[in-house]
């Protein structure tokens, strides 16, 4: 789950052979009529397979019937050095405790 903007999100990875069934059944679906299926599908997965995973990100934010995808470039830390300073602030990074509520949570010696 991700919180943005006070609204929360399911998160999921789909690996690249899953990729082009998941586009097709999420792209079929009646509220998603946009562009000919074939052109995103093929636009999205050149975009996925010249990626680098380790300097970019490319991921899918769905909001109610829109979807935006996302391909972030020039990124100011890389992925992985992104993913280390959260894991190692992770309790900065828990949604819906600030640091008011916190001092407000009993504490157990």
């Amino acid at each position: 789950m991700v919180g943005v903007a006070g609204e929360s999100f399911k998160t999921y990875f789909i690996g690249r052979s899953r990729l082009v069934p998941f586009l097709n059944a999420w792209l079929k679906a009646p509220e998603r009529a946009i562009l000919p299926h074939h052109f995103m599908i093929a636009h999205i997965l050149e975009v996925v397979d010249n990626y680098s995973p380790t300097r970019e990100i490319v991921f899918l934010l769905e909001s109610f019937d829109e979807a935006t995808f996302f391909y972030l470039k020039n990124l100011p830390i890389t992925p992985p050095q992104c993913y280390e300073q959260v894991r190692k602030t992770w309790d900065e990074f828990q949604p819906g405790v600030n640091a008011w509520q916190d001092e407000q949570l009993p504490r157990v010696d």
